[in-house]
Order: structure tokens, then sequence, then C-alpha cells
């Protein structure tokens, strides 16, 4: 078959946006950057990012909502209601880390409740999609993403395709928290202009002394959030090919799967960091 340069069209694309989100680790921009990001895989109207820690009131991390939402969003959710919302209540349950359309956290009935009729039916939200990252005791975050009416809800196809970036993202997150957190506490320095370049040096030449060219190559795509299909896809082998392709990587450095990966990605990176 004939194809394009898949890894061309990756770094002209994805990968530009991946290294911004990486760049802004520890910066306001973060959520800005990753969602970003996400429209390269789903479409949506709007979004926003809440921090919720225990004996704390919600943070608001970052907000991109429709004008009728916004003035919702302010006078009424984070004032109190955001405790009858079900994104809330998974978080109170412990929900792990993940992606969770709405209708999964609706308990039976919702739509006919008065948060439903007081919040949602007036902010005209169609759909919602959740992103949960448990970052520990450094508290919990919430992103969504929305869809307003007469658009569609979110399908299946949407979200399987954030589902196949899901590790990378919450990893992503968990290390913003880490780092914001660093800069609170002890007047942390922002990540060094050099990021942008330590960051294609290591996608582009990924342990050269143990791995073949295409397996780098397929660490690549992983560490950018790649599925087994879309890996395969770029680069004009087939799914059973990249399989084996990955397993063969992930046995040469002693790793069990693709979010042991990306851990592994980000030590590296900070090691590149700390030596420069």
């Amino acid at each position: 078959m004939t194809c394009k340069s898949g890894l061309t069209l990756m770094k002209n694309n994805d990968t530009n946006k991946f290294v911004d989100i990486v760049n802004a680790i520890g910066e306001p921009e973060f959520c800005h950057c990753l969602l970003a990001y996400f429209q390269h895989f789903i479409e949506f109207d709007s979004a926003s990012a809440i921090h919720y820690r225990k004996d704390h009131v919600p943070e608001l991390l970052y907000a991109d909502l429709t004008p009728s939402e916004q003035t919702i969003f302010h006078a009424r959710f984070l004032h109190g209601a955001y405790v009858a919302s079900p994104a809330y209540q998974a978080y109170m349950q412990q929900a792990e880390s993940g992606i969770y359309p709405w209708h999964t956290l609706m308990p039976e009935g919702f739509k006919d409740s008065q948060m439903y009729e007081t919040y949602y039916r007036p902010s005209r939200i169609e759909d919602l999609l959740y992103l949960f990252v448990d970052c520990g005791e450094l508290g919990y975050v919430q992103m969504s993403m929305g869809r307003y009416a007469p658009n569609p809800v979110f399908q299946e196809a949407d979200i399987e395709e954030v589902n196949a970036v899901s590790d990378t993202i919450i990893g992503l997150f968990k290390k913003h928290m880490e780092m914001s957190q660093l800069k609170h506490t002890q007047q942390a320095q922002p990540l060094s202009s050099l990021v942008l370049d330590r960051v294609n040096a290591l996608l582009d030449n990924f342990e050269p002394e143990l791995l073949t060219k295409r397996e780098q190559q397929i660490a690549k795509l992983v560490i950018m959030g790649h599925s087994s299909q879309s890996a395969a896809d770029i680069l004009c082998i087939s799914p059973g090919t990249e399989r084996v392709h990955r397993a063969k990587l992930y046995a040469k450095m002693n790793l069990r799967s693709n979010s042991e990966l990306f851990s592994y990605f980000l030590e590296k990176l900070t090691q590149a960091g700390d030596e420069n």
C-alpha cells in the first residue's frame, strides 16, 4: 500500500503539540496546551479543569466555557453546587484515574434532579467527557470537555480515541501537579527553555545502544500516546508486527506496560535536565 511519511506527519503535528505540553509542565498554560493536544482526537465546545483536595474548596485550574455556562459555573457551581455533580461524587468515591463519559457517572434519575434542572439544563450541555487524575497527596484533578446542543453526544469512537492517549495524558498531568507544587513550596525555577531540544533529542534517539531503529520508532510513538493500530498505520506495518516489536523493546528494557515506558521517558528527561 501507499502511505505518507507517518513519522514526518507525526513530527509536524502531534510532536509539536506534545512538546508544547511538556514545555508547559508546571506553568499556567499547561491545561491549554493539553486541550490543544486533545483537539487532535475529538471535537468539543468548552473545557474546564478543577483541582479537588481534602478540606479545601475546589480550585479552578482552567476554564474555556460558553458564555451561558460561564455565568452559571461561577455563580453556582464553584459556590457549592459542585457537591451534587456526578463528577464530584466520583471523586468522593475515589474513582481511579482515567476517562469517564458523563452517562457512566450519572446516578439513576439524575436528569430529573434539581441539580440538572438548575445548572446543566440552562447551560445547554448536551454531553461531557471527563479525565480524572488521582495525584495522591497533591489531590485530584477533574478535566471536562463539553458539547452543547445542537451538537451530538460523544460517540464510542470519540471515547476510544481519547482512551488511546489517556496513560500519556495522566502521566503528564501528575508531573505537572508535582512541578506546580514545587514552585509553590520551594520557588522552583521554571523548566528550561532547552526542554524542546531535550524532548526531541530523547524521542528521536531513544536508547540507541539497546533498541533497533524500528523499536526506537515504536517507543517514540508509544510515548506520544499512539495505540498499536495507530503506530502500525504510521509505520506502514501490520498491528501484529507492531506488537511483536513492542514486546521485544519491553523485554530489552525490562518493562511491562506503556505507562512504565512513559515513566521511564520522564525519568530520562529529568536526568537530561539535571545534566544541563
